[in-house]
């Protein structure tokens, strides 16, 4: 019976001590020693997905070529092959050796020696003294896990082309190649039957990837049909239809999909599976205008240009070469490329001039659980989904319903994001809890992995998108509902309910900038030159209470594609009941301008300068110098004295014109004066008391011109059906 995340042990001989007679018959013994078996690899293998020596040419005198040379300058100076003294979670990621490639690496780019000399006595050190190496996690071993051998054979398998024939020693050459044989052979056995997760998946596409480098090692052939049929099961079972990873994670999505291009730069078939490019998709959708992902459930803030750049290759899609060309350097963009194998047609791919295409306003990644609304420069990412197990702990946050904002390429409103190690004592406590995300904490108890979590369609009328969702993951009902209004000024309404009873509730919002207090219950944090966001609960000051903290997160360096940690800073408002209603108002310069907020009428009255915003449960309504700028509503049957339904209909009112959305026919009651039309065309409706009626006769969009709007009645609230 296992003890760990994995199958009971499984390692011998076979796997940990190949000797070299061993080592030869796994090749079908073509030869008498290790120098002839050397000579015979180098004559069958192949080359790997993506080749150091193109790299190298591309990236020499670039910043990352610099960043290579510094990494094994410490590799020159020594290193303790052991990772004594690091912790639980890093001493395992310690022995994917990714620390040993900048090695070969730098070798490669500066033909120094003395980098592949320190790369081989490392090699030679670390396979000696890795079987002295325990770890803490129960039933789980250092370096034969499934992570640990995929780690390394992405590492290490590369530079089997160019150390083939080098002046690497023949001892520590058929070292390098035992490490391999002996993971594969590890990965082969522990990855029979198809198991969710991260950890299998990646493990399966190397499986494939030494196969085909390596097509003289007898085992092989079976190495590379249990690979493909676990990575078949993966792409139906573990990418959603939405296109993101199971774990909902972006850090891991990346990763899994960088793995997935590699089985897919050798099996057609990878490429050719819908969920592959839908893969590509979903980092689209949710990457900033500045470049990067936002770091949800445990990832880092990712920079996906260089993978969607490779995606374009492999799915010979011009459009991602030129959404990648985005966020990527000259330099950058050339390296990359270089590494990519000439195929028919494919040549002038990355110089087509394909178009960026422009993104919804408002995209549901259903299955994944998250919404993103989207105006000119403002963008929130609204979190709604469950919670994931994990083969160890689960990288799902103990949040629902949270959002992050970001404006000008830079974060608003900002979360806790992944830790720098799942060591780190603050992982439970701050990264993964819910006081490090903006939600609506409930007597400091952690939201339960039963969440509960229910979303209402998503209402988009253009200029107002509005997100509803509810949970009960904090043991009572909560609800919030998110709304963004697009037309400048542009900011965001947050409305959080709660069911009442003796609780203590605290809304909690974070910004990579001190809040500071700008009024009654308003906060603003801004960057010195900008751009900054204001936050005015519109609730009861007497009955609120509020303080600031600070944590940690990352935050995106741009030009640099590196995230940097630094301080967190929290605003938590705290009172007896879960009623909340918060306007997030981004602003470019360091100081936001003048906003009021008042309760009129039942609605929620926001004012800047001439501009004057009268908010119900279901319309919107904007004047600007006391005339009617427009009006929306949703799932509603009147707006604003000028239109009445028989049916719920989504509509936004402005210059005259009606646009309107009904899920079925429809009986319309407008004031009109003289001629009106239905989608242009006249209509001859019936008038009485200068109010026009006319039927949509079917579901869908319509538009009514020779509408009179005048002056909005208010106090009126909208009924639902």
């Amino acid at each position: 019976m296992s003890l760990g995340p994995e199958k009971p042990r499984h390692i011998d001989g076979r796997i940990n001590r190949i000797g070299t007679d061993d080592l030869i018959k796994a090749f079908g013994s073509p030869a008498a020693d290790l120098a002839g078996l050397r000579a015979f690899v180098g004559e069958q293998l192949r080359r790997p997905a993506w080749p150091l020596p193109e790299w190298a040419e591309a990236a020499r005198g670039t910043r990352a070529a610099e960043a290579v040379l510094e990494s094994a300058g410490a590799l020159v100076e020594g290193v303790d092959v052991t990772g004594a003294g690091l912790g639980r979670s890093q001493l395992y990621g310690f022995h994917y050796l990714g620390w040993l490639a900048p090695g070969v690496q730098a070798w490669l780019l500066t033909g120094d020696e003395r980098y592949l000399r320190a790369f081989e006595q490392h090699l030679h050190d670390w396979v000696e003294q890795r079987d002295s190496v325990t770890g803490e996690w129960p039933g789980l071993d250092v370096i034969w896990y499934s992570l640990g051998t995929w780690a390394r054979c992405r590492s290490l398998l590369p530079t089997l082309e160019v150390l083939t024939d080098s002046a690497l020693s023949d001892e520590v050459w058929g070292e390098l190649v035992a490490t391999l044989v002996g993971g594969a052979r590890w990965a082969y056995d522990e990855h029979d039957v198809f198991r969710h997760g991260n950890w299998q998946l990646v493990c399966a596409t190397e499986l494939l990837h030494l196969s085909a480098v390596l097509p003289s090692l007898v085992e092989s052939a079976a190495w590379a049909e249990r690979a493909r049929e676990r990575i078949e099961e993966h792409l139906l079972l573990d990418i959603y239809p939405d296109g993101g990873h199971y774990e909902r994670s972006p850090g891991y999505h990346r990763m899994v999909l960088t793995a997935l291009q590699t089985a897919a730069r050798i099996d057609p078939a990878v490429a050719a599976h819908p969920r592959f490019a839908a893969m590509h998709t979903w980092m689209c959708e949710l990457v900033s205008s500045g470049g990067w992902l936002p770091h949800l459930q445990d990832s880092g803030i990712e920079w996906p240009a260089a993978s969607l750049l490779r995606g374009s290759y492999l799915l010979n899609d011009p459009v991602l070469a030129q959404v990648a060309a985005q966020w990527m350097s000259t330099s950058e963009f050339a390296a990359e490329v270089a590494t990519f194998p000439a195929w028919p047609g494919r040549q002038e791919l990355w110089s087509a001039q394909a178009a960026v295409p422009e993104l919804p306003r408002a995209t549901v990644l259903p299955e994944s659980g998250y919404t993103i609304l989207r105006g000119d420069v403002l963008r929130a990412v609204i979190n709604h989904g469950p919670h994931i197990e994990h083969e160890l702990e689960s990288h799902s946050h103990r949040a629902v319903l949270d959002l992050v904002l970001d404006g000008w390429q830079q974060p608003l409103l900002w979360e806790a994001g992944g830790p720098p190690s799942y060591d780190d004592p603050g992982y439970q406590t701050w990264y993964q809890s819910g006081r490090g995300h903006n939600t609506v904490l409930v007597d400091e108890v952690e939201l339960s992995t039963d969440r509960g979590v229910a979303v209402d369609p998503l209402v988009d009328t253009g200029v107002v998108a509005v997100f509803s969702g509810r949970h009960h993951g904090n043991g009572l009902e909560q609800a919030r509902t998110i709304a963004m209004v697009r037309e400048e000024p542009t900011y965001v309404v947050v409305t959080d309910r709660a069911d009442e009873g003796p609780h203590t509730f605290r809304a909690c919002w974070h910004a990579v900038h001190p809040w500071r207090q700008v009024g009654q219950l308003a906060y603003d944090a801004s960057a010195p030159d900008g751009p900054g966001l204001l936050l005015i609960e519109a609730g009861d000051p007497a009955s609120t209470s509020f303080q600031t903290t600070e944590g940690t997160a990352r935050r995106p360096v741009l030009g640099q594609h590196t995230a940097e940690y630094g301080p967190l800073h929290s605003l938590t408002l705290t009172r007896s009941t879960g009623s909340f209603t918060t306007l997030l108002v981004p602003h470019a310069g360091s100081s936001p301008e003048t906003v009021s907020v008042e309760r009129a009428d039942g609605e929620l009255v926001v004012t800047f300068g001439e501009t004057v915003d009268r908010i119900s449960l279901s319309t919107w309504t904007r004047t600007v110098a006391g005339q009617l700028s427009w009006a929306t509503g949703w799932r509603v049957y009147e707006l604003g004295g000028f239109l009445r339904t028989s049916e719920p209909v989504d509509v936004v009112a402005r210059d005259g014109r009606l646009e309107l959305t009904c899920s079925g026919r429809c009986s319309l009651w407008v004031r009109t004066h003289g001629e009106i039309r239905l989608n242009t065309i006249v209509i001859d409706a019936v008038a009485e008391d200068e109010w026009s009626h006319l039927t949509l006769p079917h579901a869908g969009p319509w538009t009514v011109d020779g509408v009179v709007f005048g002056r909005p009645e208010t106090g009126q609230e909208a009924r639902h059906g």
